[in-house]
């Protein structure tokens, strides 16, 4: 049975189709102009094609879109963990119970309680498993899911014939990851509502209530409040000018963002910004990351150095990212890895000592997998504090709020009250 050949020119298309002879299903990929054409190809070769999808080709990108597109990748990857942990530990447990990898991803695609986008995902990868592609191969066609280390971590633990236990693995990390940003989510959630609960009271006193009575007051030949005329402009202002007030507030988030990052950590200012409860929420994150992800790569039986490039292309902080790239080569030089990290003022200074000890003792995976725990747990009691510490400020905020309206409607009802 002769298999098609891709034709130089045309689109490349992903098939599936059956042999009309022995009923053995065939999945694979092929050029051709329409997904008409590669079903006329296919059927010139005794196999009826089941579905023909095209195969979006990305290395033609300008570089500009492909940065865009990583970018959107990348939240999506981080917006999806929780799914993903629940995506790695439902194969996971199939495979324990003795299914074939094949079928558990066939099994769990046919679930109806599960949302389109992970069925879809779960299709795309028992087509790619049936063509003969490995799972991590056919993982790593799903950017918008899978991060590198995910990849990475999936090779190494089917090479080590321990699939199982490294999806288990990575179900446990995005789950805490994910447990993590939903904290996070929840504790920022509150204040949002109430500024945004605010902000309605302020447009609808500014259109509703505000204006007759200035006009009210302005027909008397007297001159409306202050605090009235304010808000009524403020409201009525923001009803018009949202998007650029929008786009000017992401602008600040970013310039105010990058100006943090140049700040020197040991000066005053950088004392100040660097040592706040949000600063210091980050700074355990990122450590209970870099850490978790190491032991789990090195778990997998990869080399350190060979770890640390995979976790450094997962990392968002350039900084951190600048000097992980440093110790890939100074442990290329010969150097410890605690030498380099405890020279940075990004990371924590305890880091870099309980790293040494890990590395004196020859049990560095095992104090890796302790320090990520140690820290995640810290980071959890920050969050904590965090919501506790946002809720009254939103409350005295939205009170503050509330109260400037109740004046600027008062005062106005004053002033018509001594002109009767």
């Amino acid at each position: 049975m002769a298999e098609p050949v891709d034709e130089i020119q045309g689109r490349l298309f992903r098939y599936r189709a059956v042999e009309s002879a022995t009923g053995r299903l065939h999945a694979g990929e092929q050029r051709g102009e329409s997904a008409y054409d590669v079903r006329a190809s296919l059927r010139r070769i005794g196999l009826e094609a089941e579905h023909v999808e095209a195969v979006l080709d990305r290395s033609t990108e300008p570089g500009w879109r492909a940065a865009v597109r990583r970018a959107f990748d990348a939240r999506a990857c981080r917006r999806r963990r929780v799914a993903k942990a629940d995506l790695c530990d439902g194969v996971a447990t199939l495979l324990q119970a003795g299914v074939p990898l094949e079928q558990a991803i066939t099994s769990l695609a046919a679930t109806g309680a599960r949302p389109v986008a992970e069925r879809r995902l779960l299709e795309s990868l028992r087509d790619r498993l049936r063509s003969g592609v490995s799972f991590a191969a056919a993982v790593s066609e799903h950017p918008d899911w899978f991060e590198r280390f995910d990849i990475a971590l999936l090779e190494a633990g089917q090479q080590a014939g321990d699939l199982i236990n490294t999806l288990l693995s990575l179900s446990l990390y995005h789950q805490r990851a994910g447990a993590l940003s939903q904290k996070l989510l929840v504790a920022l959630a509150y204040p949002v509502v109430l500024l945004i609960a605010g902000i309605g009271a302020v447009e609808f006193m500014s259109f509703q209530t505000l204006p007759p009575l200035v006009d009210m007051i302005v027909q008397a030949r007297r001159e409306p409040p202050w605090l009235t005329t304010t808000v009524m402009s403020l409201g009525q202002g923001l009803a018009f000018w949202w998007p650029v007030v929008l786009v000017a507030m992401i602008a600040v988030v970013l310039g105010v963002r990058r100006l943090m990052d140049r700040v020197p950590v040991d000066s005053r200012l950088g004392q100040f910004i660097h040592g706040n409860v949000l600063a210091r929420m980050r700074s355990r994150v990122r450590v209970a990351h870099l850490a978790m992800s190491l032991a789990r790569l090195r778990r997998a039986g990869m080399p350190l150095a060979d770890a640390l490039v995979v976790v450094s292309d997962t990392v968002e902080d350039r900084g951190l990212r600048q000097l992980l790239t440093e110790a890939v080569e100074a442990l290329r030089r010969g150097q410890d890895l605690s030498s380099v990290l405890g020279a940075s003022p990004l990371l924590d200074p305890e880091f870099a000592q309980l790293l040494h000890l890990g590395e004196r003792s020859g049990e560095l995976t095992e104090m890796l997998e302790r320090i990520a725990e140690r820290y995640q747990r810290a980071a959890d009691r920050v969050g904590e504090r965090l919501g506790a510490i946002l809720s009254p400020v939103a409350i005295i905020l939205l009170a503050c709020m509330i109260g400037a309206v109740v004046m600027a409607s008062v005062l106005p009802l004053m002033q018509l009250g001594e002109l009767v």
